[in-house]
């Protein structure tokens, strides 16, 4: 286990003001993304071994 790098993706979520789903809905749906717990934790990865890339997407 500690020989291996773990390279994890991570969202952010962004409401966007352009028309399509309603702004509530984006909200909730960014904050439910937010307080997910990470694979990292799921998996119970060591901290020491785990590399995140990361985006930002508009929603």
């Amino acid at each position: 286990m500690m020989d291996t790098s773990f390279f994890l993706a991570r969202q952010t979520l962004i409401a966007s003001s352009r028309p399509g789903m309603a702004i509530w809905r984006e909200k909730l749906f960014a904050w439910m993304l937010r307080n997910a717990e990470s694979a990292m934790e799921f998996f119970k990865l060591p901290t020491n071994r785990v590399v995140e890339l990361g985006s930002q997407v508009e929603i």
